[in-house]
């Protein structure tokens, strides 16, 4: 049976449904993991879509097959999220969100998945994701594994907890 959404690139345009995404899915699913201090920093922040994001191309929309709304959104980068240059072949799964309504429908799996095939189609060999502590089990089922636990900054005096997690892509030598 086919998906009830399609997956695709996304582009400059998507800014203002990206927001709109990224605005009702953080302050609902991260309420039972964060306390109201640290949500209260981070969720602007987090509603904001980020133009060298919809820019890239490594970047992707889920939207639902009969109405085009986007219900979820996720890609990846070579560069770090935590604003350095990546190692070589190390890729960043980045700005993963699922709209409420859509949770437990495939949405970010797929969108995982396409994630990580482009990733390893670019020539990365491992991913590194910073999930929040809401997502770290659905990273963990995707085959991410725990580094450690963090802090990240966000601006001058937000910071926002969060899990370094990584997983290796496959090896070249053994495809």
């Amino acid at each position: 049976m086919p998906h009830p959404f399609f997956i695709r690139p996304a582009k400059i345009g998507d800014r203002d449904a990206l927001c709109a995404l990224y605005q009702r899915s953080y302050p609902e699913l991260l309420t039972e993991h964060y306390t109201q201090d640290v949500l209260e920093g981070a969720l602007p922040l987090f509603g904001e879509a980020q133009e060298s994001l919809l820019a890239c191309g490594t970047y992707f929309l889920a939207e639902c097959a009969e109405t085009d709304a986007v219900v979820g959104a996720g890609g990846w980068t070579d560069l770090s999220p935590a604003r350095g240059v990546s190692g070589t072949n190390l890729g960043h799964v980045r700005h993963v969100a699922t709209r409420p309504d859509w949770l437990r429908r495939g949405v970010a799996r797929a969108l995982i998945d396409v994630t990580l095939a482009s990733a390893e189609a670019h020539g990365m060999r491992h991913m590194s994701c910073l999930s929040t502590y809401t997502a770290r089990a659905f990273y963990a089922s995707m085959g991410f594994e725990e580094a450690a636990e963090i802090e990240l900054t966000l601006a001058p005096g937000v910071h926002f907890p969060a899990v370094q997690m990584t997983r290796r892509l496959a090896d070249p030598m053994l495809a």
